[in-house]
Formats: structure tokens, C-alpha cells, sequence
């Protein structure tokens, strides 16, 4: 009898190995999965952050060659302002979304910082670069110049959004001249200043805070960003009043 319970030992034995077998193949498909999915969040990070700054830079570099043409036309007389007479085609041609419509500056986010801010604020739009409400009003007329840009990822021209300050110029330029703006309320370097609900549009309205139909009596400037650094759940923002303007003729010269 003895004898008979020794294989009953060792399939027992088997058994147990085989369980252990079958546990150390589920551990390895689980890392392996892990790993999997490890790597393809990596390379979602290195897209976010390198690859779509890639793709930014590219369409900067072209914005910035287009808005020089937009300029060139300008100053460039037509055949009639040749021969001294008035010419309606020498007026510039309404924008598209998409187009380059300026160069904004923030000193405060480093020296020679600029980018081309586009026309429009849809997504697709935003990739390329700054976007300006086409709704807000130009640079130096009353009412709110407005523009939105990103935080992180496509170039994150606005990564240092909370580090605006009160005071702080920011200055926008256009085929119609050079217009400053003085920041009258900012984030003043807190991460969480300024941070409103991402359905409130009332801060590009023609005078944010006032009742629809408010004639604006300011030339004024609010920029937007996602809050918070890296995420878009809300919104961060920055307001401004025009302090300086100078025209093409002079902006220049």
C-alpha cells in the first residue's frame, strides 16, 4: 500500500508546479501589458510635448513669412497710388481663419519672446500658435482685443501664463501698427489666479463683467489659457488697457 501512495505524491506535486507555472505565465502577460501600455503613454508624452512642437514651429516659421508679405502688400502702392490717385483695391483683404494676423510680445515670459498670433481660436487653429477671438475687436479699438493660446503641448506658448504680473506690457503688432497694453489684473505668479470655468466667456465680452449692449469707453486686451498646467478642465486669464499705439506710417520708421 505503500508503494501505490507514492504516485499519488507525485501528481499532487505536478499539480501544484503546474499551478505555479500557470501563475508565473499570467504575471508575464500582465508586466508584458504593462510595459505596453508604459511605453505607449511614453510616446503620448514625447508627442504631446516634442512632436506637435515640431509641427508649431514648422507653421510659426510660415505665419511669420506670410504676415511679412501681409506687409509687404501694404506699404507696397498700387498702379493707381503710383500715379498719384486712389486706389479701393489697396485695401487689405478681411482675414480667414488660419491666417497670420500679428506678432505678440511678452516680455515677461523672456527676453525676445514673440509669437504670430493666427485668426481664430478653434482647435485647429490653436496648434499653430496664439489665436485671436474673431469676435474681440483689433488692437487699439475700443472695446477687447482678445487671444487664447496653449499651456503645454503644440510649442506651449503660454506655459508661463502665472507668472504675469500687474503691470507687465504686452504688445501686439498688425499690418495696422504697434499697440502696447499695460496688465491691470494677472495671475501675479499664483497657479491657481485667475481661474474661472471654461463655459465662462464673459472676459472676451466687449466690456467683460458688464451687461450685454455696455458701449465699451476703453481699448482693452484679455488673454486666455487652460488651467491647470497640464490639463484644460478650466481657465486661466489675464486682463490689459491700452498705454501706447503707433500707427504703420510711424511704427516703423
Amino acid at each position: 500500500m505503500q508503494r501505490r501512495a507514492a504516485p499519488r505524491h507525485r501528481r499532487a506535486s505536478g499539480s501544484r508546479s503546474s499551478g505555479r507555472r500557470t501563475a508565473l505565465v499570467a504575471a508575464g502577460v500582465a508586466g508584458e501589458l504593462l510595459l505596453t501600455a508604459g511605453a505607449l503613454v511614453l510616446l503620448f508624452v514625447v508627442y504631446t510635448f516634442w512632436g506637435t512642437g515640431l509641427q508649431t514651429a514648422a507653421a510659426q516659421d510660415d505665419l511669420r513669412d506670410e504676415f511679412q508679405q501681409h506687409l509687404l502688400s501694404r506699404e507696397e502702392p498700387t498702379g493707381a497710388e503710383a500715379d498719384g490717385g486712389d486706389d479701393a483695391s489697396a485695401e487689405p483683404a478681411p482675414l480667414e481663419l488660419g491666417d497670420a494676423y500679428g506678432i505678440l510680445r511678452i516680455p515677461r515670459f523672456g527676453d525676445g519672446w514673440e509669437r504670430i498670433v493666427i485668426e481664430g481660436t478653434d482647435p485647429d487653429d490653436l496648434r499653430d500658435g496664439p489665436g485671436h477671438y474673431v469676435d474681440s475687436v483689433d488692437p487699439g479699438q475700443l472695446g477687447n482685443f482678445a487671444v487664447a493660446a496653449h499651456r503645454s503641448g503644440h510649442g506651449e506658448p503660454f506655459a508661463r501664463f502665472a507668472e504675469l504680473r500687474e503691470g507687465d506690457i504686452v504688445e501686439i503688432e498688425t499690418i495696422d501698427g504697434v499697440f502696447r497694453y499695460e496688465l491691470d489684473d494677472a495671475p501675479d505668479g499664483d497657479n491657481d489666479g485667475n481661474v474661472i470655468e471654461a463655459t465662462e466667456l464673459w472676459v472676451v465680452d466687449p466690456v467683460p463683467g458688464e451687461p450685454a449692449g455696455t458701449e465699451p469707453a476703453e481699448a482693452r486686451l484679455t488673454l486666455t489659457t487652460c488651467w491647470p498646467r497640464w490639463g484644460s478642465e478650466k481657465r486661466m486669464y489675464a486682463t490689459g488697457v491700452l498705454v501706447d499705439e503707433r500707427p504703420r506710417d510711424t511704427a516703423t520708421g
